[in-house]
């Protein structure tokens, strides 16, 4: 009689309270009922953690997956401790320095920076907008910082680029579980970035949020701000207003892989690959990112002969003129496509030229103001203080300090 291979017990810790945990939960089932005989101990909470369900479940295991974080107690040794044969894989951002140089444990993680540079490729096929803006939560998580990268290194050459919280560098440490946005502070960010402008939420969240500071500002939504998050969580999107377009991310598969991973690392036939990326998007295109009409050539040509030649203190008469059309005309096209007037889209470029004079150079105040087509210093003055809500020599400070 043929003896049964005795069960590996497996711990499986992840929460299952968002889309991203669900899914990676069903991922990991995909591969265990497919390939494996384990037998596996669920820990989907943090009170399965608080009340020392986790730990114990740890002494018999076999392996763990591991996307739960709880708090400053975590540690390699803690989980590791008592149990030599237990092998592990990671599958959350926070977690990796803990275990980078544990030779039992691998990674499995989504490629944020590829979701970045996906959210920028769609935002470019649908036309060209004045400017981009990347929204944060109140912290900066690991994934949410790669996410930017990857959407500010695909974005069309000298594209403007507008970062919510704009001078937060704080990342998250393991205990962190506050991440609300201020949506005062929101609001007043989105009226001040040159429309129309493409908004990328590093997750559904997050994007939610815009929606809901342009819903309380009047802004339209997509004709001056599009938006687009990421998860595809229906909690999320079905109760957005707009409906919100979302990127569905590969967590069914990093569920998958880390299941493979920790079936391999069991077996000692140890995976090569310390830590995996894993890529790939599926895009939902919803109300919030709805098809406008292309602008029409005219107000294409208008603006791109602004962006040329605001700084060099245009007026909209010259820009009439260089296309053949009567002022009257122009700034009707205008408000139709954009929403605003030719003049305020000549003071957006030269503004946003501004605030990257006097972040990027050590020119004088009143040096970025003739090199950005401003002839009176105090209008200047004015103009950025209203916009932006700070002096334009307290940004600089700011900015300088890191405040």
């Amino acid at each position: 009689m043929l003896m049964q291979p005795s069960k590996a017990n497996v711990v499986v810790a992840i929460p299952t309270n968002g889309n991203d945990g669900r899914e990676q939960m069903s991922g990991v089932f995909d591969y265990v009922n497919g390939h494996t005989n384990w037998a596996i101990q669920l820990i989907n909470a943090r009170t399965d953690i608080a009340d020392g369900k986790f730990e114990n479940a740890l002494e018999n295991a076999n392996g763990l997956i591991l996307s739960i974080a709880y708090g400053s107690a975590w540690s390699a040794d803690r989980i590791l401790k008592g149990n030599p044969k237990l092998k592990m894989v990671v599958t959350n951002d926070h977690l990796v320095p803990m275990f980078a140089t544990c030779h039992r444990c691998r990674t499995m993680l989504i490629d944020s920076v590829s979701v970045g540079k996906d959210a920028a490729h769609y935002f470019n096929s649908l036309g060209r907008f004045a400017s981009y803006g990347f929204v944060h939560g109140a912290i900066r998580y690991p994934w949410s910082v790669e996410r930017e990268e990857g959407f500010r290194s695909a974005l069309p050459r000298k594209a403007p680029l507008f970062v919510f919280p704009e001078l937060s560098s704080a990342t998250a440490p393991n205990d962190a579980i506050s991440h609300m946005i201020p949506l005062e502070e929101l609001g007043r960010w989105l009226e001040g970035l040159p429309k129309p402008v493409a908004v990328f939420g590093a997750n559904d969240k997050f994007a939610m949020e815009v929606l809901t500071a342009c819903e309380q500002r009047g802004i339209k939504v997509p004709q001056q701000v599009s938006v687009v998050g990421c998860d595809n969580d229906p909690l999320v999107w079905r109760n957005a207003r707009p409906p919100l377009s979302s990127f569905q991310l590969p967590f069914r598969e990093v569920g998958y892989k880390a299941a493979q991973t920790l079936d391999r690392l069991m077996r000692n036939r140890n995976p090569p690959q310390r830590t995996v990326r894993v890529a790939g998007t599926r895009l939902f295109e919803r109300e919030s990112t709805a098809h406008v009409p292309p602008a029409t050539a005219l107000v294409e040509k208008a603006r791109a002969y602004i962006a040329e030649h605001a700084c060099e203190g245009i007026r909209v008469d010259d820009v009439a003129l260089n296309l053949g059309v009567s002022r009257s005309l122009l700034d009707l096209r205008f408000r139709q496509v954009c929403g605003k007037s030719v003049l305020a889209d000549i003071l957006d470029v030269r503004l946003a030229e501004v605030r990257r004079q006097l972040a990027k150079t050590s020119h004088t105040i009143l040096r970025i103001g003739h090199d950005c087509g401003f002839n009176d210093p105090d209008n200047l003055k004015r103009l950025f203080k209203s916009r932006y809500g700070i002096s334009m020599r307290q940004f600089r400070h700011d900015g300088a300090t890191g405040r």
